[in-house]
């Protein structure tokens, strides 16, 4: 048995946190008890706060074969550790500490157990009580309560989210119709088709190269900006219609959503024709059966680029980074003004989820809990 403090500064922190547990669970031991998450601002240094966890493990490896495998871990995660002490501390990705190992105390020139700060850090402290409150440390003799009474951190902790559990894959998706959103580029149709595949559901892609302006829009986006949008709406509209109506599958999956109409008319489309398209949209949103799922993928601009470019579709090309980057805001701000949608985030920027097996069973964990 051994406790761990998990935190992280940088991206989308939360999944962060959850993927070091999927990991953790799956290579270094069984993850038994998590406590809630909490927000605390950077201890020792100035950066953004942190979101912060507890985990008890149990697990055969021994000590020493422990902290390779968190580091890789951390590595994995994106986090990147200065061979200097000099240089401080710095915002991460993901921290990994050890807390404690058994009932063990360890001092060598790379590890101390327990952890030497521990007793000064509220945003240890107050996690491992809601996991341990009980627990005695073998160094000082006092509980974890004990410790949390006299800790001299008076920094405010955040309580965030009570029930943070650890994503496993149960092995079945308990939604009958899920949308893969995201920008350009983002991996829509590939999450899509393998979720479809490995889950024994319906496969639903946009039809876009049968839009007969689109081609012309990159060419001359404020000419033929209404004619494209209004040829997507009346595809997309048309072609969920159908799907939608004869659906007889235990699962669809699209990778697109009838919403991804209003967010692209209201980039290319001036305000005038955006009133006009708008009010035509929602005329028929209202009759659209709407996802049990809303799967948003971020990534990167830089790498949506990449991926438009690999893929060699000569009327993607005049796409910039700057068109990208508006794109995504139009996303979020639907989605923020969209709160009813069942929405799940999911940050694909550090993943790779076509060729690492690990990263894919990372979001099907996601999806099954």
């Amino acid at each position: 048995m051994f406790f761990l403090s998990l935190g992280s500064n940088l991206g989308n922190r939360a999944q962060y946190l959850q993927h070091a547990l999927f990991l953790l669970h799956r290579e270094v031991g069984k993850v038994v008890k998590v406590s809630p998450l909490y927000e605390s601002p950077a201890w020792g240094f100035s950066s953004e706060p942190f979101y912060n966890i507890c985990a008890e493990l149990h697990t055969d490896l021994p000590l020493e074969a422990l902290l390779p495998r968190l580091h890789a871990i951390e590595a994995r995660l994106g986090r990147v550790r200065t061979s200097q002490p000099s240089e401080g501390y710095k915002a991460r990705t993901l921290d990994i500490d050890i807390l404690y190992y058994d009932d063990k105390v360890v001092q060598t020139d790379t590890l101390c157990i327990p952890h030497p700060q521990l007793a000064l850090r509220r945003f240890v402290l107050q996690p491992l009580a809601d996991i341990a409150l009980n627990f005695i440390d073998p160094a000082k003799g006092q509980t974890i309560s004990q410790l949390l009474e006299v800790c001299p951190d008076t920094a405010a902790l955040t309580l965030v989210k009570q029930d943070f559990a650890l994503p496993v894959n149960k092995g079945t998706i308990p939604y009958r119709y899920i949308t893969i959103e995201g920008n350009i580029g983002a991996g829509k149709t590939s999450l899509a088709t393998r979720l479809a595949e490995d889950f024994s559901g319906q496969l639903l892609l946009e039809e876009f190269a049968t839009n007969p302006f689109l081609e012309d829009f990159y060419k001359q986006p404020q000419r033929y900006a209404l004619a494209t949008e209004l040829s997507f709406l009346k595809d997309r509209y048309k072609q969920l219609q159908h799907t939608l109506t004869l659906n007889e599958h235990p699962l669809l999956v699209a990778d697109y959503a009838f919403s991804k109409s209003l967010i692209f008319a209201q980039e290319t489309l001036p305000n005038k024709e955006y009133t006009l398209y708008e009010e035509l949209f929602y005329l028929l949103f209202e009759r659209m059966i709407k996802p049990d799922l809303y799967i948003y993928l971020h990534q990167h601009t830089d790498t949506l680029l990449k991926n438009i470019q690999k893929r060699g579709r000569s009327f993607e090309t005049p796409i910039s980074k700057t068109y990208l980057e508006r794109i995504e805001q139009s996303y979020l701000s639907f989605l923020q003004h969209n709160p009813s949608l069942n929405t799940l985030f999911i940050d694909v920027s550090y993943m790779d989820f076509v060729n690492n097996q690990d990263d894919y069973q990372f979001i099907t964990a996601l999806i099954t809990k």
